[in-house]
């Protein structure tokens, strides 16, 4: 049974009306309300929990989910049993870290009432030792907005009916087949609600992205949204079209509620099959800098170089642009807001340059070794740059097949590629005094991280240790003819 990995898109809803927004509204409301509630009864009940909540000796969250009280909240039934495993879940991994950690913070909840982060602010400039990681937590999570993301635990057609047919019950995905449309349906209201209103779709113009079927309902407890997409059209070959084709499936789902910027949101969890991992035949080494976001080197079995050079994808220019640019606004009394940090088109960035690294490693059936850097380095967008590399490459190589790992950091920029000696460093130029090898830091490290992989402690203890290991490399196995420097643009 192949592997899954778990994808997740975010979608704008488009324009919502007066009336969606109401409703969308109160069910955020009212599922904020009972999550608080239920966090309450399992703090009051927490030995219970403890007690009853393991299957198999793990904690589990469908087994919490069955201790759990059935609140009558003013939501739609599949909402009330998303709520439940949604509160489950978190018990199941708080109770699961508990064992490992006492200190471990207990789940909490956001909180709707307009006064709400004034109070928690007051409580944390009030407090004492003994409460200060409560209050801060506490204040943190109303900051990120004052209602819960409402879980969808299960799209409509996870659990079909006897004739086969999706049931209409927590949401879908619709797509629109006489334009290119994306819609969601999300059932929030329940019964005999005042909001209740009919969305009346007939017709064979829509379909359930999970299904194909066609999809009828004239349902008074739903609401039938559209939702943004790119221009690109990427979320629409990577998710909507391979889920069509049954490649893809839907897992989960989330309605959030922006408040600063007054939008609403749908996430979408996309469970993909991961191909096949392959035996690595070569090593390919990156080395993530700071001029050049990574440089590369290839080498195969016996640890001669296949190929040398580094990505020149402006990231770095980027990044001061942006930084000169919020400093110019803070000079001229202007706000600053999450756009002019240009997140989005660092991560676009750094997909593409993995989408390139995982090609060349595909190519040469190499396996992807990376630094495991643990260590403090100045700048905190060049470590969190580096840590968002490091994630992207692990997910995309699961799905791609290519063997993936890291390995130590120490020294590596600093290790002859050579003789293995330490050289002498000036900025980012390096320079042996033993065997006259000059060049580029990252070149250098990038070689050595793809070594690594060769390294067995054990077999070179008594024979000279890590030192000897580099050494071991004649250089004509550094020095080959089928080396060469590229310059790629990301």
């Amino acid at each position: 049974m192949s592997k899954e990995q778990f994808l997740t898109c975010k979608f704008k809803i488009h324009n919502p009306s007066a009336h969606k927004k109401r409703v969308m509204d109160l069910a955020l409301h009212e599922y904020t309300l009972g999550f608080s509630e239920l966090l309450e009864w399992a703090f009051d009940n927490l030995e219970t929990l403890t007690q009853e909540g393991k299957y198999r000796d793990k904690y589990n969250g469908k087994k919490i989910a069955t201790l759990l009280p059935r609140l009558d909240c003013g939501i739609h039934s599949s909402a009330k049993d998303s709520l439940v495993q949604d509160v489950a879940g978190g018990l199941a991994s708080y109770l699961a870290l508990k064992e490992k950690d006492e200190n471990t913070s207990f789940p909490m909840c956001r909180d709707p009432e307009p006064e709400a982060i004034q109070g928690a602010l007051d409580n944390f400039v009030t407090c004492g030792p003994d409460e200060y990681d409560f209050q801060r937590n506490r204040l943190l999570t109303i900051c990120r907005g004052s209602v819960m993301p409402l879980h969808f635990s299960r799209p409509d057609a996870a659990s079909l009916t006897k004739h086969g047919s999706a049931r209409n019950r927590n949401f879908s995905l619709l797509w629109r087949t006489d334009k290119r449309q994306l819609l969601s349906v999300m059932y929030l209201l329940p019964n005999n609600h005042e909001l209740r209103k009919s969305i009346n779709v007939e017709g064979d113009n829509l379909i359930r992205i999970d299904t194909g079927e066609v999809f009828k309902s004239r349902s008074k407890c739903a609401i039938l949204v559209p939702l943004q997409m790119g221009n690109s059209g990427w979320q629409e070959s990577k998710f909507l079209t391979p889920c069509i084709e049954n490649n893809v499936r839907i897992a989960s789902g989330l309605l959030v509620r922006d408040d600063e910027r007054k939008e609403y949101f749908v996430v979408v969890s996309f469970a993909l099959q991961c191909e096949e991992r392959y035996d690595p035949e070569a090593y390919l080494g990156i080395d993530k800098g700071i001029l050049f976001t990574a440089a590369y080197a290839l080498v195969n079995e016996e640890g001669a170089l296949i190929e040398l050079g580094h990505f020149d994808d402006e990231l770095r220019s980027l990044q001061i642009k942006h930084g000169r640019e919020r400093e110019r606004r803070a000079r001229n009394g202007k706000r600053v807001t999450w756009r002019h940090y240009g997140r989005k088109s660092y991560e676009n960035i750094l997909h593409v340059l993995a989408n390139q690294l995982i090609d060349m490693a595909q190519e040469h059936q190499a396996q992807i070794l990376v630094e495991d850097i643990s260590i403090q380095v100045k700048g905190k967008r060049v470590v969190s740059r580096f840590r968002k590399l490091d994630r992207i490459l692990e997910y995309k190589c699961r799905l791609a097949g290519v063997p993936y790992r890291s390995v130590f950091a120490a020294y590596s920029s600093m290790i002859c590629p050579r003789c293995g000696e330490m050289m002498n460093r000036d900025n980012r130029h390096v320079e042996c005094n033993d065997c006259g090898y000059e060049g580029h830091s990252d070149d250098s490290a990038a070689v050595n991280i793809a070594r690594r992989a060769l390294y067995r402690k054990n077999d070179w203890k008594e024979n000279g240790g890590y030192k000897a290991f580099h050494r071991s490399f004649s250089p004509n196995m550094f020095d080959c003819a089928t080396e060469r420097e590229t310059v790629q643009s990301a």
